[in-house]
């Protein structure tokens, strides 16, 4: 869900600073008409929805994955391109001109080395600086891409502050849609809602440059993609999202809203995926999740919760997930301008009644500041 809005609300004030003078496009900007609204009745297409959505506001393409070697060292990985609409698309004047900002962000963890990596970038839609395609996925900033193959295939590559991914991604299920009736709540609002879907099992193989060292990978990916204009509601502070693979084949994705006062927002929910593919929405009142630890980070004070204990009810499933690397908090002041926490983490608990293993992602945003 990284990605949820709100903070996109933010992205846009601060990114809007950095941009040259108005274009000619921009200057027409009142002329354009108002962002389009993800509302229920939505229907997926694909491959069109791989692609952007240029008459939503707010887009990103985020994979996240945990990654062996061959010596059994473990890494995670997260690779995300956001989308800013400036202005809705107008026949552009001039290559100069932008309709949509776009940044990125490249973490690596390295378990075994106890080292967070990270890097960002931002670029301008115009002569090619970055981008993304309609009708697929390619998104792009400068050598940073995310492309998705006629065969099926996501091809990851990035590079910088000393790590590098070069990935092939595989999908093992079909692409797992969110919600209901085509949007996933954010609020109660009619507009509070993304249109979101996810490939929740990806086989991945490719390289990892970490420390000097180039290593062969190979593991599991989790890729999300979502867009919207106005998706979260007033008096969000910010949100707990977790993505989890399970060595039984099922994947859950949870999402936790939480307002400024502490209560966790109604709409907020989560999917089971099973093995099969066939995929459940749950609703909040199925959902427990209690932190079991924290962790202060050194960087800016900030305190995270660092270990959960999830309940699902009506699945017998409880799950302990826990950080694999404490430090894994992406302090962006280059891009997003936001700190939050999203790292890889190990999952052990009962599906069914029966015992389970696996790892995911967890994102900790508001924890900081408030969005």
């Amino acid at each position: 869900m990284k990605r949820v809005a709100s903070s996109f609300a933010i992205f846009t004030c601060c990114v809007l600073t950095s941009v040259a003078p108005q274009s000619a496009g921009a200057a027409h900007a009142a002329a354009a008409p108002a962002w389009q609204a993800a509302l229920p009745g939505y229907r997926f297409t694909f491959p069109v929805d791989y692609g952007a959505h240029e008459r939503f506001q707010n887009e990103w393409w985020y994979y996240t994955g945990n990654l062996a070697a061959a010596n059994g060292d473990r890494y995670g990985f997260e690779l995300t391109f956001f989308r800013v609409g400036i202005q809705r698309p107008l026949q552009r004047g001039s290559a100069w001109d932008v309709n949509d900002l776009y940044l990125a962000h490249l973490a690596v963890s390295d378990v075994r080395g106890r080292k967070f990596y990270f890097d960002e970038r931002t670029g301008r839609a115009a002569l090619s600086q970055a981008g993304a395609t309609t009708g697929d996925e390619h998104a792009w900033i400068g050598s940073w891409r995310a492309r998705r193959l006629p065969d099926g295939r996501h091809l990851l590559d990035a590079a910088g502050n000393g790590v590098s991914i070069h990935l092939a991604c595989t999908f093992a299920k079909p692409a797992a849609i969110h919600g209901r009736d085509g949007v996933s709540r954010k609020g109660r609002c009619a507009s509070c809602a993304s249109h979101y879907y996810s490939f929740t099992r990806l086989r991945t193989t490719g390289t990892i440059t970490v420390g000097g060292s180039t290593l062969d990978v190979r593991g599991l990916a989790w890729n999300d993609h979502e867009w919207g204009s106005d998706e979260v509601e007033s008096g969000a502070a910010g949100w707990s999202w977790f993505s989890m693979q399970l060595d039984n084949g099922a994947d859950i994705m949870l999402y936790l809203l939480r307002r400024t006062d502490g209560r966790i927002v109604p709409q907020s929910s989560g999917t089971i995926d099973d093995a099969a593919g066939r995929t459940e929405h749950l609703m909040l009142d199925q959902l427990s999740v209690e932190p079991q630890a924290w962790w202060t980070s050194p960087h800016d004070g900030a305190r995270y919760p660092a270990g959960w204990r999830v309940n699902i009810a009506g699945h017998r499933i409880a799950l302990e997930v826990e950080p694999l690397l404490a430090d894994q908090e992406l302090i962006t002041k280059r891009s997003t301008r936001i700190a939050y926490w999203e790292g890889a983490c190990a999952v052990r608990g009962t599906y069914d009644g029966k015992p389970v293993r696996g790892f995911g992602y967890t994102e900790l945003t508001g924890y900081a500041a408030h969005l």
